[in-house]
């Protein structure tokens, strides 16, 4: 019984993957060669904790205590869950009464997550963007870039809304923001394997019109089908920026509760990106300061 859950389980989030990335691009893997060609240890040491945090710590108590909720009437596990975002996620009045864990919370609130789709959709995009990152800063270099984007985030997001709301944040989608817009500033000209499934379909119908008129070059010859379609790193990353933008600028201006999505975190994560030329490792920073390719 328990392994069929699991089973279901796995089919859901891949029907999940499925959905997000068929009208949308869903960034997958990085394209370009690594400079250094360093295994990305710090990128997977960083998809593990946030795993396991969940996991092993969060996820007993919101799934069981889910069920348990609707099978009995028993909320305690669902409470201990709520517990655990309430004492463990971003709350300013930590930092400023010493409340909790206090100014602990900015760093233990990177490593938590809602639900599972949430932490799947934040680990693939650090997977994406972070391998040629942590190629270009160096693995601890990267992880101090990583926590820095993370921290200016959850900051951010309070200290620019106006609204007097208190309601915890978790995630690790402030840091990720930070390594993607790291990305946008050293890689702008790369391009990104996303799986795009309505661009996958449109792509047959334009191969084998190519094959019967005869237009087209290599795209007479290439493939029908491509589970990915590379996109160019800018027009991904501005894309990503400016649905952040939008929402962001009414918080600023009107206010609004913290419920769901926190834009103004990944805005402000994504703007901490302008630090990473202090981790970024000098020759690199020399060559890209002098406008060659990095």
């Amino acid at each position: 019984m328990g392994f069929l859950i699991l089973i279901f389980f796995l089919l859901d989030i891949l029907y999940q993957l499925f959905v997000s990335g068929f009208f949308l691009p869903l960034p997958v893997s990085d394209t370009g060669t690594v400079r250094y060609r360093t295994l990305p240890y710090m990128t997977i040491l960083l998809i593990i904790i946030n795993s396991l945090v969940f996991i092993v710590l969060q996820a007993p108590n919101l799934y069981q205590g889910a069920e348990a909720w609707e099978t009995e009437g028993n909320t305690r596990l669902l409470n201990a869950y709520v517990q655990q975002v309430w004492t463990y996620g971003y709350r300013s009045s930590y930092l400023q009464n010493g409340l909790s864990i206090g100014a602990f919370v900015t760093f233990t609130s990177m490593f938590m997550h809602s639900e599972m789709w949430h932490l799947l959709g934040n680990m693939v995009f650090l997977w994406a963007f972070g391998r040629r990152l942590e190629d270009a800063c160096g693995a601890w270099r990267f992880l101090l870039f990583y926590l820095l984007a993370g921290m200016v985030a959850a900051l951010g997001s309070v200290v620019l809304n106006p609204s007097d709301v208190d309601l915890p944040g978790i995630g690790a989608s402030g840091a990720i923001s930070g390594v993607m817009g790291g990305y946008l500033i050293l890689f702008p000209g790369a391009k990104v394997n996303c799986f795009w499934g309505i661009i996958s379909i449109i792509r047959i119908f334009v191969v084998y019109l190519a094959r019967v008129i005869g237009f087209g070059g290599e795209l007479r010859t290439a493939p029908a089908w491509r589970w990915t379609i590379r996109v160019p790193a800018w027009l991904l990353l501005i894309y990503f920026l400016v649905r952040d933008l939008l929402p962001s600028l009414e918080v600023m201006q009107q206010g609004q509760d913290f419920g769901g999505v926190n834009n103004l975190a990944h805005l402000t994560g994504f703007l901490a990106a302008l630090a990473v030329f202090l981790f970024v490792r000098k020759d690199l920073a020399v060559r890209y300061i002098s406008g060659r390719r990095v």
